[in-house]
């Protein structure tokens, strides 16, 4: 994609994003005047921008480049080793997804392909096969199946279970969710965790885009083993925002993290869910993590539910649950507690 056409691609998503869902279909078709390539491509940065959950330095910019260098639609039919690519399914931090059939199995699977930007070196890709095969053999109903990570040329891909259904993301996009809906999705998340953790799987980056809610009520967690591998480094914590608000205090200091991390995520994920807003926000990556090393956020209105998520947002991690069977427990009597009155 030449300069120009960069230009209009980003001048067209920027108009667009700041308005509602419903009113961006008039927008680019009054700004694309039927170029069909450049709609597509602005839609898949809006896509990966709703994904991300805000706009102020959307995943959608970092891996751009990769993202628009060719139309991603251009996949759709073509094989990828064993599998035929079949539709685009989503985009994040890490790429593309695409829904594909592995002709081996006949099954559906997620294809994930990591952007040149985000791919791992060498190095990295040994230590991500590996805990991915770690990971690849939990078996548990709230965790989404690894089926591989492989590499067909200069492209590596993950291939998952493919889940029907939308992310916790696109749920809160309608505003918060009531009291029981929340625990429940908090329930399932946490027991994903707590089969993880005692496997000695760190996902490192719980948050709504990867959590799934299916249909019939199944919550299920995407990335165990491979979060990382789209995650910025110490150095490059403004590259995902998006990222950055559901990080520890640890994390956000490039510590090194272990399954407490991951609890206080969860809580950010559980305030989300009933505040309808983040707990720790900034017009910055430096204001959002000063934020979250500093401050306390205003407390939920269910006062049980605050004193869980209270004590996963403690700054120090030995404060916090020691275990996702701790929030598991502390989870259980909350279901159907009436809201405190704020005077």
């Amino acid at each position: 994609m030449n300069s120009e056409r960069w230009q209009s691609c980003t001048e067209i998503f920027h108009r667009a994003v700041r308005q509602p869902a419903r009113e961006r279909a008039a927008i680019l078709e009054r700004s694309c005047q039927g170029d069909e390539p450049l709609r597509r491509r602005v839609e898949l940065l809006l896509r990966s921008h709703d994904n991300s959950g805000d706009f102020i330095a959307s995943p959608a910019f970092a891996v751009a480049p990769a993202l628009l260098a060719a139309d991603p639609e251009s996949l759709i039919g073509q094989y990828l080793g064993a599998y035929r690519v079949d539709a685009i399914a989503g985009v994040g931090g890490m790429g593309v997804v695409y829904r594909a059939c592995d002709e081996r199995l006949g099954r559906q699977v997620a294809l994930k392909l990591l952007p040149p930007a985000v791919a791992p070196n060498e190095a990295e890709l040994v230590r991500l096969q590996s805990e991915a095969r770690i990971a690849s053999a939990l078996n548990h109903p709230n965790i989404v199946t690894i089926h591989e990570i492989g590499q067909v040329d200069s492209t590596h891909y993950v291939a998952t279970e493919f889940v029907e259904g939308i992310t916790l993301r696109e749920r809160l996009n309608d505003g918060a969710i009531m009291p029981n809906e929340a625990i429940e999705i908090a329930r399932q998340v946490a027991s994903a965790l707590a089969v993880a953790h005692r496997a000695g799987i760190v996902h490192r980056d719980i948050k709504p885009e990867n959590i799934i809610l299916r249909p019939d009520g199944y919550v299920k967690v995407l990335d165990f083993g491979i979060a990382a591998a789209g995650l910025p480094g110490p150095t490059e914590l403004g590259r995902i925002i998006g990222t950055t608000r559901y990080m520890s205090p640890e994390q956000a200091r490039g510590e090194t993290v272990d399954a407490r991390s991951d609890l206080w995520s969860l809580g950010v994920v559980l305030y989300e869910m009933r505040a309808g807003r983040v707990p720790f926000e900034g017009k910055t990556p430096t204001s959002v993590i000063a934020d979250i090393l500093q401050a306390n956020p205003l407390p939920l209105k269910e006062r049980a539910l605050q004193r869980v998520v209270g004590k996963c947002l403690r700054k120090k991690p030995a404060q916090r649950y020691q275990s996702a069977d701790e929030i598991l427990a502390a989870l259980r009597p909350l279901v159907s507690e009436p809201p405190a009155h704020r005077a």
